[in-house]
């Protein structure tokens, strides 16, 4: 998966940031799919049951209390972004 995001900052300066995720599927395992839609959902179940997600309903992870630790226990799972950007 990639994202090309353009960005124009208040002050005028033009950035580019691209973001590529790469994941392989485990031969005799899950799938690239499989652990990128299941590890999050687990990863999240598992902060709702331990009390570290507090909010009722539907959350969208867009906050850093729920997203620090989702990305850094994905890492650990070996799912994560290279991110880069160029000053245009």
């Amino acid at each position: 998966m990639r994202h090309n995001i353009g960005i124009e900052w208040p002050n005028g300066e033009l950035e580019n940031r691209y973001i590529n995720l790469v994941v392989y599927g485990e031969p005799n395992g899950p799938s690239a799919m499989a652990r990128c839609v299941g590890y999050p959902a687990a990863i999240a179940s598992k902060m709702i049951l331990e009390g570290e997600i507090q909010k009722k309903g539907i959350v969208l992870p867009l906050v850093p209390e729920i997203y620090n630790p989702m990305l850094k226990r994905l890492r650990t799972e070996g799912i994560f972004a290279i991110e880069r950007s160029e000053k245009i």
